[in-house]
């Protein structure tokens, strides 16, 4: 790489970090205000809510680097344009092609440090956090080990255990349910369980047996839906969420859901997702240039971040809103997940094409 081609990468990287740092410290701000409904709840307090923020940082990070890239590369060629270095560089003989090489550049380092938070930190993090935060709200669950909860409400007795020799996504949910007294009125099992509102669990692989005076009744069901009425932060301890999976992790589990002859769609779509969102982080990146060449060229500082920010939130909402609409009306979740990324690369593949 020349030195022209370091002094753009550098530039783009070093705006699109200010702009990581600003999206993120707002974004963060926001998340600790909304913790504060529970602060005094438990021994949830103000330490945990920050240490809660904290450790969800690297998944922020994650989730707006997409939009950052664009914002940070538009701001950092915007400079350049206006302080005439982009012409210079024209007149000199540098093509645009060059100048997209050295931008896409800055796009793959980017790639690279989000392909490094969504395998490492964001989900081992994420998981800490969500755990520590269950733990301190919720004092009567004991999540001391990693393979066994146990938790009581009521007349219930709940165990979410993962078995020694099974797989790692292998949760069997065990249910006891008492009369009021020493006597077990039923217990309930389940291979595993989602949540389907508030207080609903979806158990799939589901047995019960109840015990009467002088008789027992067993039922069998590949899936049953319980109200048991209870916290969602304790329903959200036996599910596995896909954000908080690396990728090898979610292709294993999406494995274990099809040779169970489990519905894996979600995680397919949060699988395909997760790739077309780094793809979309160098597309962001080059899209910034044909603005700055053309009509953005002596736009000021405020024009570029309105543009880049409108152009950020509408490819998350977008993307947000193909995830739902993939899931309603039961779509390829390749599809489903590229078809963003697909208008994405549209859009930058038309707006590269018309540069002179």
């Amino acid at each position: 790489m020349n030195r022209l081609a370091s002094y753009i990468v550098a530039g783009v990287l070093k705006g699109t970090a200010l702009v990581v740092f600003a999206l993120v410290t707002i974004t963060s701000v926001i998340e600790f205000v909304g913790q504060l409904d529970d602060v005094g709840l438990a021994s949830y307090g103000i330490q945990e809510a920050l240490l809660y923020v904290a450790l969800r940082i690297p998944h922020k990070i994650f989730d707006v680097l997409p939009a950052a890239a664009l914002i940070g590369s538009l701001l950092s060629l915007g400079n350049m344009a206006v302080h005439r270095e982009l012409v210079i560089m024209r007149a000199s003989g540098v093509s645009q092609y060059r100048l997209l090489g050295a931008v896409g550049t800055a796009g793959i380092v980017l790639l690279v440090v989000m392909l490094l938070l969504g395998e490492s930190l964001a989900p081992s993090l994420g998981a800490y956090a969500r755990s520590m935060r269950a733990d301190a709200l919720l004092e009567e669950v004991d999540t001391a080990s990693a393979r066994s909860t146990w938790f009581k409400d009521g007349d219930r007795i709940f165990n979410l255990r993962r078995p020694r020799n099974g797989s790692e996504f292998d949760l069997v949910v065990r249910v006891f349910e008492l009369d009021g007294e020493t006597r077990v009125d039923r217990i309930a099992k389940a291979d595993s369980v989602t949540t389907v509102s508030a207080n609903v669990w979806e158990m799939r692989g589901f047995a019960e047996t109840i015990f009467a005076e002088s008789s027992t009744a067993a039922t069998r069901a590949p899936q049953m839906q319980q109200d048991y009425g209870l916290n969602a932060e304790v329903l959200e301890l036996s599910e596995v969420r896909a954000d908080l999976l690396d990728t090898p992790r979610l292709d294993r589990y999406i494995d274990y859901l099809r040779s169970n002859g489990l519905d894996a769609s979600q995680y397919l779509a949060a699988y395909w997702g997760r790739i077309a969102n780094g793809a979309s982080v160098v597309l962001m990146a080059v899209l910034a240039l044909p603005f700055v060449l053309g009509g953005l060229r002596s736009a000021g500082t405020g024009a570029r971040m309105i543009l880049g920010l409108v152009i950020g939130l509408a490819y998350f909402v977008l993307v947000r809103l193909s995830a739902q609409i993939g899931e309603v009306f039961s779509l390829d979740p390749v599809v489903a997940a590229w078809a963003p990324g697909a208008l994405l690369l549209a859009v930058t593949a038309f707006a590269v094409l018309r540069l002179r």
